[in-house]
């Protein structure tokens, strides 16, 4: 192999693939080698910070765990799974009964127009023209019984 090795061919053999080709290159290159240790003294210079930082601080404040067990999770869940059951059947009438009522007030409604239309269709004269129906009335009597006296 007459080029280095590129950093994600570096990454990939830091991370356990390790192709034939790359083996060969880093007993030839110098160089590669010398990135290779240099990478693994930095990584293992940060395990080493880490696991010094977590010792430090798991002896500082030791916090208590609590660790439920299968059984309280499971008993958990199946009590939520009731609740929301009898939510459920609790909301199935509510909804019902509210999915009704906008019928019910929408047929008294549709009623109370029927009502109103049907009353002013039976009216012989129009409600504003009422009070000159007497006159018209005795009008038509006077004109009808001039019309008997001509024949």
């Amino acid at each position: 192999m007459t080029r280095h090795l590129s950093p994600a061919e570096i990454s990939k053999w830091m991370a356990g693939e390790r192709r034939r080709q790359s083996e060969d290159h880093l007993h030839e290159c110098a160089d590669c080698r010398g990135e290779i240790s240099r990478l693994q003294e930095t990584l293992s210079d940060f395990r080493a910070s880490v696991r010094e930082w977590s010792h430090r601080e798991s002896a500082a404040a030791p916090l208590p765990v609590r660790r439920a067990s299968g059984v309280l999770v499971a008993s958990r869940l199946r009590w939520a799974l009731i609740a929301a059951a009898m939510v459920m059947l609790a909301a199935i009438p509510i909804y019902r009964a509210n999915r009704h009522q906008p019928k019910l007030e929408s047929s008294v409604d549709d009623a109370v127009l029927l009502e109103e239309i049907d009353e002013s269709v039976s009216r012989s004269v129009p409600a504003p023209m009422e009070r000159l129906t007497p006159l018209v009335s005795e009008g038509s009597t006077a004109a009808g019984s001039q019309t008997q006296r001509k024949k």
